[in-house]
C-alpha cells in the first residue's frame, strides 16, 4: 500500500473527517496550508470561477497544469489534488501522458470523473501506481444542460447503479471516492460499505469528508449552489471563514 494510500484510510480509519477546498493560486495554497486543509484541489470549476464560462468544457490540460504549479507553490502540509479536465482521459495512452505531467507538478492525486467507459483508464491508473480519486454521481464535465444538476441515487435503478460503481472502483484500487450531489441516505451507505474513504459535495453528512468550492465558501462565485455555505456571511475575514470550515467537517460526528 502507497504511503497516500495509507494516509487517507487512516483518516477512516480513525474516524477522523476529511477537509477539501479547491485552490488556483499560490496566495490561497499558502492559507489553506496554514489552515491545515486535508487535501486542497485544484479544480476544473476554474473554469467558471476563474475563467468566467457557464460550466467546466472549456478547461484545458495547460491550465490545469499551470494552476496546479502555482497551488504547489506552499504545499507542505496538504494533499494535493487535480482534476483531469475533459478529453484528457479519452484512452488509457493520453490519460497516462496527462496524469503523469501533473505529477510532474508536485500533484499528489489525480481526479477523473467515473464513467463505466473509464474503467480501462482507471486499472491503467492503478496499475501505473498512479494515485487516483474516482468521482461519481453528478458529472460536470457529463452535463449538457441545468436539469443535469440534480440529486444523484434517489430511484431504485440509479442507486443500484453507484453502489456498484463504487464497489467496483474500491476492487479496482482507487485511492479515494468523491461523491457529487448524491443522495444523502445512498451516500452514508456507500461510504459505510467501503474500506476507501468517501468525500462528498453536496451529499449530506454522512461522507467520511467534505469538499467545497473555495469561492462558494468565500462568497464571491457568481451561482454558487443551494448545498454550499458562505463563511464569510457574517463578516468574517478569509481566513477565519477557512477555520470555521474546518472545524464544522472536523466536528461531524457520524452516527
Amino acid at each position: 500500500m502507497s504511503n497516500l494510500k495509507n494516509k487517507l484510510q487512516n483518516f477512516k480509519k480513525r474516524k477522523e473527517q476529511i477537509t477539501c477546498l479547491t485552490c488556483y493560486d499560490s496566495s490561497f495554497s499558502k492559507i489553506l496550508n496554514d489552515s491545515k486543509i486535508d487535501i486542497v484541489l485544484v479544480g476544473d470549476s476554474l473554469g467558471m470561477v476563474i475563467k468566467g464560462k457557464e460550466n467546466t468544457h472549456s478547461v484545458t490540460m495547460d491550465e490545469i497544469l499551470y494552476h496546479s504549479k502555482c497551488v504547489s507553490t506552499y504545499k507542505e502540509n496538504f494533499i494535493l489534488m487535480a482534476d483531469m479536465p475533459i478529453n484528457s482521459y479519452d484512452n488509457i495512452d493520453i490519460a497516462t501522458l496527462n496524469a503523469k505531467k501533473l505529477l510532474e507538478q508536485e500533484v499528489d492525486i489525480v481526479k477523473v470523473e467515473y464513467q463505466d467507459k473509464h474503467f480501462e483508464v482507471i486499472k491503467g491508473f492503478v496499475n501505473a501506481k498512479i494515485p487516483i480519486c474516482a468521482h461519481i454521481g453528478y458529472l460536470p464535465q457529463k452535463s449538457k444542460n441545468e436539469e443535469d444538476i440534480r440529486i444523484y441515487g434517489k430511484d431504485k435503478k440509479e442507486k443500484e447503479k453507484l453502489l456498484k460503481q463504487a464497489k467496483l472502483l474500491e476492487s479496482i484500487g482507487v485511492d479515494i471516492i468523491l461523491l457529487e450531489c448524491v443522495d444523502s441516505d445512498l451516500a452514508n451507505t456507500i461510504t459505510r460499505s467501503l474500506i476507501t474513504p468517501v468525500i462528498g459535495i453536496g451529499s449530506g453528512e454522512g461522507c467520511d469528508g467534505q469538499v467545497q468550492v473555495l469561492y462558494d465558501l468565500i462568497g464571491v462565485s457568481k451561482n454558487p449552489p443551494k448545498f454550499s455555505k458562505n463563511y464569510l456571511a457574517n463578516g468574517n475575514n478569509i481566513p477565519e471563514a477557512i477555520r470555521n470550515f474546518y472545524n464544522y467537517v472536523k466536528g461531524i460526528n457520524r452516527k
